[in-house]
């Protein structure tokens, strides 16, 4: 078994979004709910506080982008919603005919839009559904290659004591890319890409030791991949926590062996709390290590 899910369709949607998440080891399935809960459990958004715009840029090598937009919002009395766009590509990709010479450049991009409502049932469960469509563009100069199609993902929260928090996720459930390719090759037709549907759970327990809090998440798929991710989060609190979280925070994870780290701090910002995240990525394959910033606004 190769243990992986990098060679399957919709590989953008399993790297994980958002720094503090990344920095955590990508484990965010039982995290308390921000700016980016749509991606790693869709039933988070039912116990917002405050609405929320979130930001995400990643510097990554070989001249790739990975960008995200959302917005959540707490429906009263006890719902919530977020709306997000997951954006990644590449440009200047230098493009060979069958011949070997250089035919141009190809730019590729992939976008994911997430469409996520959580409904609470009582102070401790919440359910929740993400709708998501999406679409990949490949241009060259000689065609335009497209292919798009819907998925979902369905979550569930609960809120087993006041330092332990339970998780679960099923993402990318009929998740799809499908494309016509009849106006590229000559024997083209109708392909379908189906991504690999993962299946998550963990827990966060906030210790004894109310400064450090831990994070672990299992993960599966149905192409027989399992990974591991595992965090941990030093905090510094000044008075009283709030929907930002906490005032500072520092961030050492482990997703499936490899290190990861980074740091974050709360401030105001035009009158409003806002959250900014940073998260260090190694390399993995020799591709390059990555930055990722984000940053979270919090609105009364």
């Amino acid at each position: 078994m190769a243990g992986e899910n990098g060679g399957y369709a919709g590989s953008f949607l399993r790297m994980g979004i958002g720094a503090r998440s990344n920095a955590l080891g990508n484990a965010g399935v039982a995290d308390r709910p921000n700016g980016y809960s749509f991606y790693y459990n869709p039933s988070a958004a039912a116990f917002l506080d405050s609405k929320i715009i979130s930001l995400s840029y990643s510097f990554m090598s070989l001249d790739r982008r990975f960008n995200v937009i959302s917005y959540s919002m707490r429906v009263p009395p006890e719902a919530g919603l977020s709306i997000a766009l997951v954006n990644t590509g590449i440009g200047d990709i230098t493009a060979y005919n069958s011949l070997g010479e250089e035919s141009g450049s190809i730019e590729q991009w992939a976008n994911g839009i997430y469409f996520n409502f959580a409904k609470r049932f009582g102070e401790k469960l919440s359910l929740g559904l993400s709708l998501k469509y999406l679409r990949e563009d490949i241009n060259h100069k000689e065609y335009d290659y497209n292919a798009s199609g819907w998925g979902f993902d369905f979550g569930a929260t609960y809120l087993l004591t006041d330092q332990i928090t339970i998780g679960g996720a099923v993402r990318d459930i009929r998740s799809k890319l499908k494309a016509n390719t009849s106006d590229i090759f000559e024997f083209g037709g109708t392909t379908i890409d189906k991504f690999p549907v993962l299946y998550n759970i963990g827990f966060k327990y906030i210790t004894p030791y109310s400064w450090l809090r831990i994070l672990y998440d299992f993960e599966g798929s149905d192409k027989e991949a399992y990974r591991n991710h595992f965090g941990a989060e030093i905090v510094y609190i000044k008075g009283r926590e709030n929907a930002a979280g906490d005032n500072l925070s520092l961030c050492l994870g482990l997703n499936e062996g490899e290190i990861t780290a980074g740091a974050g701090m709360i401030f105001n910002f035009l009158g409003y709390n806002s959250r900014l995240d940073y998260a260090f990525i190694p390399s993995y394959i020799d591709e390059g290590s990555s930055h990722i910033f984000s940053w979270q606004f919090f609105l009364k």
